[in-house]
């Protein structure tokens, strides 16, 4: 999507309370040659796109509430050369590196950080921060999240020690205004092919956690502490009102009325479906309204054609983000255009876009791809990518 290359000198406000150990203390001046990462916003209405930052190049993130402040990651190739994780304030145009991979608070401007295997809560407005789960090197965190009405937090532990490894990986949650917090359940765990893949998901309600395991996806009911097996191939996906449920099956897409169970048909085949799905979907926080990228069609070059959607009221939809040329219409190209949607402001009425930095495995150096297809065991595996 984009045009321009660029030479920019870029300024680290490093902040001590959330840097790695050994990093300097004082702001470094580097240089970086590479296509700026722009970000979007995109009224719900369809009123009007404005460009609310650029920065240098990034591969992922996500907004945060109040969209003052963007959490952002550079990918790296391995374990000798980590994927970064940084903070960018909007206002400022501040960039700085974090200690770990983070994630927003649901309605603050908190950001939640994997600091060396625990878990840490830093305010980025005065950088201030508190320790959650104290770290243990033999008893890491691996991933995390917090629920929508922000009382809970879920994440997992592994025990490296352990010898038995079916009983390893714990799952606790965390009463997050007392801090209190236990273990819910243990079971096998395996790190996910690529350090994106999200490990849980929280009802809108916050009343029924979802979550990996190596044997399935698991759901744990909060009010009784029961526990399910499903045989779900991926997370369920609702939106916060809890009208509708989006469901994909062999040969239709739709979402499913919860009141009157009827199906709201958003693409049906006589044949499997191939294409034209939506591959990822993002709810707005209240409603049942919802931005999507949508899979277009294969493209010849290893890659995807894909397009987004608002759906205000679906099946009916709009094109608010067009691709190259004067046309709404027109597609990107997934991994080397990498447009992603990366969240909602808290009132819904309006929804970001990045034009990221291509993560098309051209564009990574052949010698390093050994290192880029890595994927490290334990808690090391969030330094690592594979596509």
């Amino acid at each position: 999507m984009k045009r321009a290359v660029f030479a920019c000198f870029l300024t680290l406000g490093l902040l001590g309370s959330v840097l790695p150990a050994g990093a300097a203390a004082a702001d470094q001046t580097v240089q970086q040659t590479h296509e700026p990462s722009v970000i979007y916003q995109i009224a719900a209405d369809g009123t009007s796109k404005k460009v609310v930052a650029q920065l240098p190049y990034m591969h992922r993130g996500a907004i945060s509430p109040s969209g003052r402040y963007l959490y952002a990651e550079r990918i790296g190739y391995g374990k000798t050369d980590p994927t970064v994780p940084y903070l960018y304030n909007l206002q400022t145009k501040k960039l700085t590196q974090l200690s770990g991979f983070a994630k927003w608070s649901p309605k603050r401007d908190m950001l939640y950080i994997l600091e060396k295997g625990g878990i840490i809560l830093v305010n980025p407005a005065d950088g201030t921060k508190s320790v959650l789960v104290a770290a243990d090197p033999q008893y890491p965190v691996l991933d995390f999240l917090v629920s929508p009405d922000e009382q809970y937090m879920a994440f997992l532990r592994k025990d490296l020690e352990s010898v038995d490894h079916g009983t390893a990986t714990h799952l606790y949650l965390q009463h997050l205004p007392t801090g209190k917090m236990k273990i819910n359940d243990r079971f096998a765990w395996e790190p996910p092919a690529s350090r994106g893949e999200e490990q849980f998901y929280w009802l809108p309600t916050s009343k029924k956690l979802f979550y990996c395991t190596q044997g399935g996806i698991k759901e744990l009911d909060l009010p009784t502490g029961l526990k399910y097996v499903h045989k779900l191939t991926s997370f369920p996906s609702y939106s916060a009102d809890m009208k509708y449920r989006y469901v994909m099956t062999e040969k239709e897409e739709y979402l499913l009325d919860l009141q009157t169970g009827k199906k709201v048909m958003l693409l049906k085949q006589a044949q499997p479906i191939t294409e034209g799905n939506l591959s990822f979907l993002s709810w707005s926080p209240a409603g049942h309204a919802f931005a999507a990228e949508k899979f277009f069609r294969p493209s010849n070059s290893q890659d995807a054609y894909c397009i987004l959607q608002y759906y205000r009221e679906a099946p009916k939809y709009s094109l608010p983000f067009g691709g190259v040329g004067a046309s709404q219409y027109s597609p990107f190209l997934s991994k080397k255009d990498n447009v992603r949607l990366i969240g909602w402001a808290k009132d819904g009425k309006s929804f970001y876009v990045a034009d990221w930095s291509s993560i098309h495995f051209s564009d990574f150096a052949p010698e390093k791809l050994s290192h880029f297809y890595q994927v490290i065991e334990n808690d090391s595996y969030v330094a690592s990518e594979k596509y």
